[in-house]
């Protein structure tokens, strides 16, 4: 008997480690996932729409950053001394060339040309009788002259067609030569510019058509290589470019604006933007694998001038990527 149930506990030993190691193993679970294994996809809805990720070539850009100024911008000033009497424009007003600006006040000179006037009828009259020399008649004509030429000083027109960007002057000011009084500029005419640095000033030449971004217009505009001052700044080892521009909604002079310089190609991933996806800091794309949707994680980096962004990684090109509804 004790022989009996020592064999009966073994075999119900042998028993239960058999079955903890077919537990173990998974034989009693047959829908149990192997260790190392992620349960199948079963795959996103199809999209709306389809793109591809396309690997090829795009330009290497340096960009160099300016200001958009007019090409025509004038300082008015004086050219004589005198009180301020009237300012006929103020900032943001369209004059036309020749249209009043500043009448200042002509009192004095009205008296000096009266008198010059007075000596030049005067001297005629006298010369006439041959009382008076040619000299005497060529100095009261000089004088009449240049009496006349101050009262016309007395009303300052505008140079040119264009805009009063800046008014520096109101009644009751002192007017002295070489003192702003309005500043008129030409919006029809811009020009970019900009620095560029000078490892990259061989690049340029004159007449060339080059990329100028106005990131506050939204815009990009093409402009023409006008000027490229001969020496740099030895401050900032930097050449000036001017790029003349094309009229544009929405760009006006003291704007902000970036040249783009073409210095060479790179390969890169290009997808569109919309079909980006961000949550966070995440980026993701529904590509099409085996036939099945699913979201990939990826890293952009620059945004493309066709609407296209940059994909780091993530992606190797060719893949079919998804598009949300127009």
């Amino acid at each position: 008997m004790p022989s009996l149930r020592r064999t009966l506990q073994w075999a119900a030993l042998a028993a239960l480690t058999a079955g903890a190691l077919l537990y173990a193993t998974g034989a009693f679970d047959r829908d149990r996932v192997l260790p190392g294994r992620a349960p199948e996809p079963s795959g996103l809805a199809p999209p709306a729409r389809t793109a591809t990720a396309v690997r090829g070539p795009v330009a290497l850009v340096e960009e160099a950053v300016g200001t958009v100024r007019s090409v025509r911008e004038v300082a008015v000033a004086a050219q004589v001394t005198a009180r301020v009497m009237e300012v006929d424009a103020k900032v943001g007003d369209r004059v036309t060339a020749g249209s009043p600006l500043v009448v200042l006040d002509d009192s004095d000179f009205l008296a000096r040309y009266n008198r010059a006037r007075a000596q030049h009828d005067r001297v005629k009259g006298f010369l006439a009788r041959q009382a008076a020399t040619a000299e005497q008649m060529e100095a009261a004509e000089a004088e009449y002259a240049q009496a006349r030429a101050a009262m016309e000083h007395t009303r300052i027109l505008a140079p040119i067609d264009g805009l009063v960007a800046e008014r520096r002057v109101e009644p009751g000011d002192l007017a002295v030569p070489g003192r702003p009084l309005l500043v008129v500029l030409d919006p029809g005419a811009l020009r970019l510019e900009a620095q560029i640095r000078e490892s990259l000033i061989a690049r340029i030449v004159p007449g060339e058509t080059l990329e100028v971004a106005v990131p506050a217009a939204r815009t990009l505009l093409h402009g023409t290589v006008a000027e490229i001052l001969p020496s740099a700044d030895p401050r900032s080892r930097t050449f000036e470019v001017r790029v003349d521009l094309m009229p544009a909604p929405g760009v006006y002079p003291g704007m902000f604006g970036r040249l783009r310089l073409p210095v060479g190609e790179r390969e890169v991933v290009r997808v569109p933007a919309e079909a980006v996806q961000r949550i966070g800091q995440l980026e993701t794309v529904l590509v099409r694998n085996g036939g099945v949707w699913q979201r990939r994680l990826i890293t952009t980096g620059v945004d493309l001038p066709d609407g296209a962004v940059e994909v780091l990684s993530g992606l190797s090109g060719g893949e079919t990527i998804g598009l949300p509804p127009p």
